[in-house]
Protein backbone atom coordinates (compact mmCIF):
# COMPACT_ATOMS: atom_id res chain seq x y z
CA UNK A 1 0.00 0.00 0.00
CA UNK A 2 1.29 3.48 -0.58
CA UNK A 3 0.75 6.73 1.28
CA UNK A 4 -1.73 7.93 -1.72
CA UNK A 5 -3.91 4.94 -1.34
CA UNK A 6 -3.58 4.91 2.66
CA UNK A 7 -4.69 8.86 2.45
CA UNK A 8 -7.64 7.71 0.08
CA UNK A 9 -8.54 4.80 2.77
CA UNK A 10 -8.53 7.47 6.02
CA UNK A 11 -10.62 9.60 4.04
CA UNK A 12 -13.44 7.06 3.31
CA UNK A 13 -13.49 5.97 6.62
CA UNK A 14 -12.84 9.16 8.57
CA UNK A 15 -14.62 11.70 5.85
CA UNK A 16 -16.95 9.15 4.02
CA UNK A 17 -16.81 10.85 0.43
CA UNK A 18 -14.43 10.36 -2.25
CA UNK A 19 -12.37 13.91 -1.97
CA UNK A 20 -9.32 13.33 -0.12
CA UNK A 21 -6.91 15.84 1.05
CA UNK A 22 -3.86 16.71 -1.44
CA UNK A 23 0.09 16.88 -0.70
CA UNK A 24 0.36 20.42 1.32
CA UNK A 25 -3.37 20.65 2.45
CA UNK A 26 -3.65 20.17 6.42
CA UNK A 27 -5.41 17.21 6.65
CA UNK A 28 -2.69 15.69 4.34
CA UNK A 29 0.01 16.48 6.43
CA UNK A 30 -1.77 15.47 9.93
CA UNK A 31 -2.28 12.20 8.76
CA UNK A 32 1.01 11.33 6.87
CA UNK A 33 2.19 12.04 10.33
CA UNK A 34 0.10 9.94 12.33
CA UNK A 35 0.96 7.26 9.73
CA UNK A 36 4.78 7.61 10.73
CA UNK A 37 3.43 7.67 14.70
CA UNK A 38 2.14 4.53 13.53
CA UNK A 39 4.99 2.97 11.69
CA UNK A 40 7.48 3.86 14.68
CA UNK A 41 4.16 2.00 16.95
CA UNK A 42 4.55 -1.26 14.82
CA UNK A 43 8.45 -0.92 14.48
CA UNK A 44 9.03 -0.45 18.10
CA UNK A 45 6.45 -3.33 19.66
CA UNK A 46 8.33 -5.03 22.60
CA UNK A 47 9.78 -8.44 21.83
CA UNK A 48 9.20 -8.21 18.09
CA UNK A 49 11.90 -7.81 15.14
CA UNK A 50 9.77 -7.50 12.13
CA UNK A 51 10.82 -9.77 8.94
CA UNK A 52 10.13 -6.74 6.74
CA UNK A 53 13.16 -5.68 8.73
CA UNK A 54 15.62 -7.48 8.05
CA UNK A 55 17.88 -6.85 4.60
CA UNK A 56 20.67 -7.16 2.98
CA UNK A 57 23.73 -5.11 2.79
CA UNK A 58 23.02 -4.74 -1.34
CA UNK A 59 19.50 -3.53 -0.89
CA UNK A 60 20.46 -0.37 1.19
CA UNK A 61 20.62 3.17 -0.59
CA UNK A 62 23.94 4.13 1.65
CA UNK A 63 26.68 2.59 3.28
CA UNK A 64 30.04 1.33 2.08
CA UNK A 65 29.16 -1.64 0.15
CA UNK A 66 33.01 -2.45 -1.49
CA UNK A 67 36.19 -2.81 0.45
CA UNK A 68 39.22 -1.87 -0.50
CA UNK A 69 42.71 -3.81 -0.09
CA UNK A 70 44.30 -2.57 3.47
CA UNK A 71 41.46 -0.41 4.65
CA UNK A 72 39.90 -1.86 7.77
CA UNK A 73 36.41 1.17 8.61
CA UNK A 74 33.58 1.00 6.64
CA UNK A 75 30.37 3.00 7.25
CA UNK A 76 27.39 1.17 7.72
CA UNK A 77 23.85 2.11 5.90
CA UNK A 78 22.28 5.06 7.68
CA UNK A 79 19.49 2.48 8.86
CA UNK A 80 21.47 0.38 10.29
CA UNK A 81 20.32 -1.00 13.75
CA UNK A 82 22.42 -4.34 14.12
CA UNK A 83 23.88 -6.88 12.53
CA UNK A 84 21.50 -9.98 12.33
CA UNK A 85 24.30 -12.09 10.46
CA UNK A 86 27.63 -13.51 12.21
CA UNK A 87 29.06 -12.89 8.83
CA UNK A 88 30.55 -10.72 6.79
CA UNK A 89 31.17 -11.35 3.16
CA UNK A 90 33.69 -9.91 1.19
CA UNK A 91 33.86 -11.06 -2.65
CA UNK A 92 31.33 -12.77 -5.13
CA UNK A 93 30.35 -16.29 -5.82
CA UNK A 94 32.08 -19.12 -4.06
CA UNK A 95 35.31 -17.63 -4.09
CA UNK A 96 34.25 -14.41 -1.49
CA UNK A 97 35.81 -14.48 2.05
CA UNK A 98 34.18 -14.99 5.55
CA UNK A 99 34.55 -12.59 8.69
CA UNK A 100 33.64 -13.34 11.59
CA UNK A 101 31.50 -11.13 13.62
CA UNK A 102 32.22 -10.63 17.33
CA UNK A 103 31.04 -8.78 19.90
CA UNK A 104 32.78 -5.51 20.26
CA UNK A 105 32.50 -6.03 24.13
CA UNK A 106 34.77 -9.27 23.42
CA UNK A 107 37.37 -6.89 21.57
CA UNK A 108 40.20 -7.64 23.93
CA UNK A 109 39.99 -10.97 23.83
CA UNK A 110 40.95 -10.77 20.26
CA UNK A 111 43.68 -7.82 20.22
CA UNK A 112 46.60 -10.23 19.71
CA UNK A 113 44.53 -12.64 16.77
CA UNK A 114 45.10 -12.41 12.78
CA UNK A 115 42.16 -14.26 12.00
CA UNK A 116 39.47 -13.22 9.72
CA UNK A 117 37.40 -11.27 12.30
CA UNK A 118 35.07 -7.84 12.31
CA UNK A 119 32.76 -5.68 14.68
CA UNK A 120 30.34 -3.55 14.30
CA UNK A 121 30.72 -0.26 16.37
CA UNK A 122 28.39 2.39 16.14
CA UNK A 123 27.35 3.35 12.14
CA UNK A 124 30.96 1.62 11.40
CA UNK A 125 31.98 -1.75 10.69
CA UNK A 126 35.54 -2.35 11.56
CA UNK A 127 37.78 -5.52 10.74
CA UNK A 128 40.64 -7.20 12.51
CA UNK A 129 43.72 -5.05 11.61
CA UNK A 130 46.33 -7.64 11.91
CA UNK A 131 44.32 -9.59 9.20
CA UNK A 132 44.08 -9.24 5.31
CA UNK A 133 41.59 -7.20 4.21
CA UNK A 134 41.04 -8.16 0.11
CA UNK A 135 39.53 -5.84 -2.12
CA UNK A 136 36.07 -7.30 -3.01
CA UNK A 137 32.29 -6.59 -2.85
CA UNK A 138 30.88 -6.62 1.08
CA UNK A 139 27.98 -7.83 2.16
CA UNK A 140 26.03 -9.03 5.18
CA UNK A 141 22.57 -8.87 6.65
CA UNK A 142 21.48 -6.63 9.19
CA UNK A 143 18.36 -5.35 11.08
CA UNK A 144 17.16 -1.71 9.64
CA UNK A 145 15.25 0.70 11.01
CA UNK A 146 11.77 1.19 9.82
CA UNK A 147 11.15 4.16 6.70
CA UNK A 148 8.71 6.50 7.41
CA UNK A 149 6.62 7.07 4.03
CA UNK A 150 6.99 10.72 2.58
CA UNK A 151 5.57 10.95 -0.49
CA UNK A 152 2.38 10.03 -2.24
CA UNK A 153 4.36 6.83 -3.91
CA UNK A 154 6.03 5.51 -0.66
CA UNK A 155 5.50 2.54 0.10
CA UNK A 156 4.66 0.74 4.10
CA UNK A 157 6.61 -1.62 4.91
CA UNK A 158 4.50 -3.47 7.35
CA UNK A 159 2.84 -6.53 6.01
CA UNK A 160 -0.97 -5.16 7.21
CA UNK A 161 -0.56 -1.35 6.29
CA UNK A 162 -4.56 -0.93 7.52
CA UNK A 163 -3.40 -1.10 10.93
CA UNK A 164 -1.39 2.25 10.30
CA UNK A 165 -4.93 3.56 8.44
CA UNK A 166 -6.83 2.35 11.50
CA UNK A 167 -4.42 3.92 14.18
CA UNK A 168 -4.75 7.09 12.52
CA UNK A 169 -8.70 6.93 12.25
CA UNK A 170 -8.43 5.93 15.93
CA UNK A 171 -6.54 9.12 17.22
CA UNK A 172 -8.40 11.53 14.98
CA UNK A 173 -11.38 10.12 16.72
CA UNK A 174 -10.45 10.45 20.28
CA UNK A 175 -11.62 13.46 20.93
CA UNK A 176 -15.50 11.62 19.79
CA UNK A 177 -14.98 8.93 22.65
CA UNK A 178 -14.91 6.48 19.59
CA UNK A 179 -12.62 3.69 20.25
CA UNK A 180 -13.78 1.02 17.66
CA UNK A 181 -11.09 1.71 14.93
CA UNK A 182 -8.02 1.45 18.36
CA UNK A 183 -9.67 -2.03 18.37
CA UNK A 184 -9.41 -3.12 15.13
CA UNK A 185 -5.96 -1.50 14.95
CA UNK A 186 -4.92 -3.54 17.87
CA UNK A 187 -6.48 -6.40 16.30
CA UNK A 188 -4.20 -5.86 13.10
CA UNK A 189 -1.04 -5.55 15.48
CA UNK A 190 -1.67 -9.08 17.20
CA UNK A 191 -2.25 -10.55 13.43
CA UNK A 192 0.93 -9.43 12.00
CA UNK A 193 2.83 -10.23 15.21
CA UNK A 194 1.13 -14.17 14.44
CA UNK A 195 2.46 -14.17 10.66
CA UNK A 196 5.69 -12.91 11.36
CA UNK A 197 6.45 -16.46 13.79
CA UNK A 198 4.79 -18.22 11.34
CA UNK A 199 7.02 -20.58 9.35
CA UNK A 200 6.42 -22.00 5.87
CA UNK A 201 5.55 -25.35 5.35
CA UNK A 202 7.81 -28.25 6.14
CA UNK A 203 9.99 -25.81 7.12
CA UNK A 204 13.94 -26.93 8.38
CA UNK A 205 16.76 -25.88 10.31
CA UNK A 206 19.00 -27.83 8.03
CA UNK A 207 19.79 -28.14 4.46
CA UNK A 208 19.34 -31.49 3.49
CA UNK A 209 22.11 -33.83 1.94
CA UNK A 210 21.32 -35.48 -1.82
CA UNK A 211 21.02 -38.74 0.05
CA UNK A 212 18.46 -37.54 2.74
CA UNK A 213 16.23 -35.61 0.42
CA UNK A 214 17.00 -38.07 -2.28
CA UNK A 215 17.79 -34.96 -4.66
Amino acid sequence: MTLTEAINFLNILYNGNSSPPSSGEEDYTVWTALFNIAINVWFSEEGMLWRQCFVKLSDATDGDDTAVAGTYSYDTPTNFSFPASSIVWIGTGINKIPYKVIDPKNLALYENNSENWCYFLNQSLEFNPNCTVQSGTLNYVYYKTATDVTTGSSVFEMSDPMFAVYYALNELKKDEGDSSAGIIATQKLEAMKTKNFMEAENQIDSLLSDTDGGL
